[in-house]
């Protein structure tokens, strides 16, 4: 599928133009975490990562008529939300490294990172609330019935990642997931700023669909970097998922649409993924056209993101939208996103 973006910016002048509120989002959640001992330890993985989400709040404001320096700390608090999600993540993939360091948990004990991660949770809604003196307060109590929304469906995708149903379609069970713990945050990135500047409803609900379904298709373009990635780009090893065990969305199309032999060699494969196999694995998928398969599912979703910002007036930020969905699933996480290492 073709992607078309009308009057494209290059990505790097959309990133010089919020760089100030980026690094203040950023430096407010980085001091905050140094005002205690106990969470200071986290403070470091907040002054790395792509601060994508945070982006995505400053243009959505911009591109709705509201200010991007008086949304500071609704970037900051989805940075909280989406730090808790890294951090209780790691834990369910005994993941080694987060962001060029040894994940929170290699760090301090399991039980310290679970309760630290809980404890970015409620951060996020009581910085939110400090909004309520600068903003509407009814619109800012409704930001926050949100953001608790968004945070229950990200619990809740995640449980269903480690304990999926039985009798429900792998497809379908991948993209309910997907929906929760990956889309929910760009969904609370792009509507909460939104709600907050009391902006129309028609506003919100094309945000909203914006937003989940730049969600849906960042997480499949993550799949295939666990699949195609660069170790040192992605900032992390790659094939971790695979070696987990984790059901991604190209191995569910291989199961769905391979041939009979390209299955039985996937199964090999995948039995010595962590060590080796993982090229092999590549060159199947790419055989069986499974990649093909699922950089279309991927780009289906980026167009119906794009399609929802035609429901906005267009303007310099909407275009920046259409900018940021397509470079998010088209690249390496990679230093150019902020100047930083990736998530």
């Amino acid at each position: 599928m073709t992607i078309n973006v009308t009057h494209q910016e290059n990505m790097d002048e959309i990133l010089d133009r919020y760089e100030h509120h980026l690094q203040a989002s950023r430096e407010k959640v980085v001091l905050d975490l140094q005002q205690a001992s106990a969470t200071a330890v986290l403070a470091p993985y907040f002054e790395r990562g792509k601060m994508i989400r945070a982006l995505l709040v400053f243009v959505a404001a911009s591109a709705t008529g509201n200010e991007p320096r008086n949304m500071t700390t609704v970037a900051a608090a989805i940075e909280l939300l989406h730090g808790a999600s890294l951090i209780h993540d790691d834990i369910a993939d005994e993941a080694d490294e987060r962001r060029g360091l040894p994940a929170l948990h290699r760090q301090v004990e399991i039980g310290s990172a679970i309760v630290l991660g809980d404890y970015l949770i409620l951060r996020s809604f009581a910085v939110l609330r400090e909004l309520e003196s600068s903003f509407d307060p009814c619109n800012v109590l409704a930001a926050l019935h949100k953001l608790n929304d968004y945070a229950r469906a990200c619990c809740l995708a995640e449980i269903r990642e480690l304990v999926p149903p039985d009798q429900s379609d792998p497809e379908e069970n991948y993209i309910a997931i997907a929906r929760g713990k990956t889309a929910s945050q760009f969904v609370a990135a792009t509507t909460l700023p939104v709600i907050v500047g009391g902006g129309h409803v028609h506003e919100i609900e094309a945000m909203r669909t914006y937003g989940l379904h730049l969600g849906i298709a960042f997480q499949i373009h993550d799949d295939l970097l666990n699949f195609v990635g660069d170790a040192q780009a992605l900032g992390k090893p790659v094939a971790t998922s695979l070696a987990m065990g984790r059901s991604l969305l190209p191995l569910i199309d291989l199961e769905r649409y391979g041939s009979r032999a390209g299955l039985e060699t996937a199964h090999q494969l995948l039995q010595k993924i962590e060590h080796s196999g993982h090229a092999d694995m590549v060159r199947l998928l790419s055989e069986e056209r499974i990649l093909d398969r699922v950089t279309a599912t991927r780009d289906t979703h980026v167009s119906l993101a794009l399609l929802a910002l035609d429901r906005l007036s267009r303007s310099q930020d909407v275009n920046a939208l259409k900018t940021i969905a397509v470079f998010a699933t088209r690249h390496q996480p990679a230093h150019t996103l902020v100047g930083v290492v990736p998530e």
